[in-house]
């Protein structure tokens, strides 16, 4: 099957995408979905923003089964939203870009019953129940478009990447009920060691920390909002997929910090319960939020400090210039002579410039090495090199020679042999080809190039990481993946398997025969699994729903109370007998 592909997804976003085959999901992940959502609907039936229920209901999810994807995106386009299929942690830059389009990247893979309560590992339970109910409300949908565009545009430091990669690898083994304690060390010991390694906090960290304190673990004020109980209303994804913070985060052990842009000084650890929350009385507030952390990125600040970070950054950057003109580049190297006054910029890398949504690519003035060099400023007469008129150009030719001739009041200077040149449709100079060219720069080098496409530039206006213009990047198709990925299970998780599936066969087709098919699934429970919690569980809500009382629904409810002492309360026994006895 193909991937499900949004049209909205951007050609280079496409090798993320993947196929959600519905047909990987057993019985066991179905009664792990279906009993997290009906507790979550419960607890949250006062706490949840009043949106949550309608939310899901309008996005297609249900607690009676995992949602089909194709499904949900076809629901969310009604709110100018969409959704695809991705795998697992995706990076940052990628995912904001999505959230920036619209786009709600969700991961197919499910929790393990072992760790029902909470994943940090991204699942269908966060992604879908978490995140997708709250995006009918308009104002909070328009943050979560805002953020993905700021953080599309946010520096990282090359250093973070190992940060991420530790992180995921993290998550993955925490849900992997087979890893051992020392694996599970060691990885938790390596994100310490990749956190101690990176410098100070990027832009793009500053903005993660506050999309996690807020699209994910964020609080509204319900006094503030009119509500006289309870004192607060959960948004957060996080909490809204999550059966143990959901509880806990509304208690006095975590502390309510009202929200403002200082809240990108506090890290968070995506393994562990938030030890603080961040309150706001208001969807709208958010946006004042944003707008205040906007001001500290380069892309608003400007000047050296701006040129410092994406120098630092080492990524792909994009250029606006007084002119008009966009320049994307794989790599910013250097700006000269000095960053408070730079009189031209080197780039690494292809080179594509844009102006007004028109692209081309730049694939001469490149040096041996690889780099481009774009001078700066006002020509020397004073005026803007993008007004440069024809009898302006005729003027700067050398008769004796035949070349041309540019010099910037920078110092530097530009000469060459006239190729073309090409002009807008109200008459700005867009380049101008030299061959046999030679370009002096002000504290650089001269250089000597075959071929120099000129693009006026003039000042900096700002600068901003990634690509300006999508088709910076090469198109690619989806991956063809699919997940939940291809799981091997044991022999004894296969005997387990067939019971689940036994069980939920005779509820809904058998009903006749519950008695005696669960009076035998529970024998072998007793005999092979007396562990297992969550098929006892479901044979109990069954047998109630069924109308059939007797001394086998006493026995499920006695072990499932013995099990929750057995487990230490790690697991939402105790919660799923309230369910029941509502």
């Amino acid at each position: 099957m193909m991937a499900l592909m949004n049209a909205a997804v951007p050609p280079h976003l496409r090798s993320f995408v993947v196929e959600q085959d519905y047909e990987r999901y057993t019985a066991i992940d179905q009664a792990v979905w279906r009993f997290v959502l009906l507790q979550l609907q419960s607890r949250l039936s006062d706490n949840a923003h009043p949106l949550y229920r309608e939310g899901l209901e309008s996005a297609g999810i249900s607690a009676e089964r995992i949602p089909r994807l194709d499904e949900v995106n076809e629901r969310l386009s009604r709110w100018g939203w969409g959704a695809v299929c991705v795998d697992g942690f995706i990076p940052p830059r990628a995912f904001q870009e999505f959230q920036a389009c619209g786009i709600l990247p969700i991961a197919a893979e499910i929790r393990t019953r072992q760790h029902l309560p909470y994943t940090p590992a991204p699942d269908i339970i966060h992604e879908a129940a978490g995140h997708a109910p709250i995006l009918p409300e308009p104002v909070f949908a328009a943050y979560l478009k805002r953020m993905g565009d700021l953080g599309a545009q946010a520096f990282t430091f090359p250093e973070e990447a190992s940060v991420y990669q530790a992180i995921h690898r993290l998550s993955r083994l925490k849900e992997d009920p087979s890893v051992t304690p020392g694996v599970l060390a060691a990885a938790e010991q390596s994100l310490v060691v990749a956190i101690d390694r990176a410098p100070e906090p990027s832009e793009a960290t500053l903005l993660s920390r506050l999309y996690w304190w807020t699209a994910e673990y964020g609080l509204l004020d319900a006094h503030a909002r009119g509500a006289s109980a309870p004192p607060y209303h959960i948004y957060g994804a996080g909490l809204l997929s999550s059966l143990g913070e959901s509880h806990t985060c509304l208690g006095p052990d975590v502390r309510k910090i009202a929200i403002d842009a200082g809240c990108i000084k506090v890290p968070y650890d995506i393994t562990r319960s938030q030890p603080q929350l961040f309150v706001s009385p208001s969807f709208e507030h958010l946006h004042d939020v944003l707008d205040d952390v906007s001001r500290l990125l380069a892309v608003s600040v400007g000047g050296s400090l701006a040129l410092r970070r994406a120098i630092r950054s080492a990524e792909i950057l994009s250029v606006q210039f007084s002119s008009g003109l966009w320049t994307t580049a794989a790599r910013l190297v250097a700006a000269g002579p000095d960053l408070e006054a730079p009189a031209w910029l080197q780039f690494a890398g292809p080179l594509l410039h844009s102006w007004r949504h028109e692209c081309a690519w730049d694939d001469t003035g490149e040096a041996p090495e690889g780099t481009h060099w774009i001078p700066l400023g006002l020509l020397s007469n004073g005026a803007r090199p993008e007004t440069l008129s024809d009898t302006d150009w005729g003027a700067m030719r050398d008769p004796t020679s035949g070349r041309h001739f540019i010099s910037f009041a920078s110092g530097a200077h530009l000469e060459g042999r006239y190729v073309r040149h090409m002009r807008d449709a109200d008459g700005r100079l867009r380049e101008i080809e030299f061959a046999d060219a030679r370009l002096s720069l002000p504290g650089g080098a001269t250089l000597r190039l075959p071929r120099y496409l000129w693009t006026p530039a003039g000042e900096i206006n700002t600068v901003r990481a990634g690509a300006v213009d999508s088709r910076y990047f090469p198109a690619v198709a989806a991956v063809g993946a699919s997940v939940p990925r291809p799981r091997t299970p044991s022999e004894s998780e296969q005997r387990l398997l067939r019971l689940y599936e036994q069980g939920e066969d005779t509820y809904r087709h058998q009903p006749m025969e519950i008695r005696k098919t669960f009076s035998d699934v529970h024998g072998q429970l007793i005999r092979d699994y007396p562990d297992e919690w969550l098929l006892r569980w479901n044979l109990l809500e069954s047998l109630i729903h069924a109308g059939v009382d007797g001394g086998m629904s006493r026995d499920l409810a006695e072990e499932l109370r013995n099990l929750e002492v057995h487990w230490e309360y790690r697991q939402p026994i105790a919660s799923g007998l309230r369910y029941l006895d509502r």
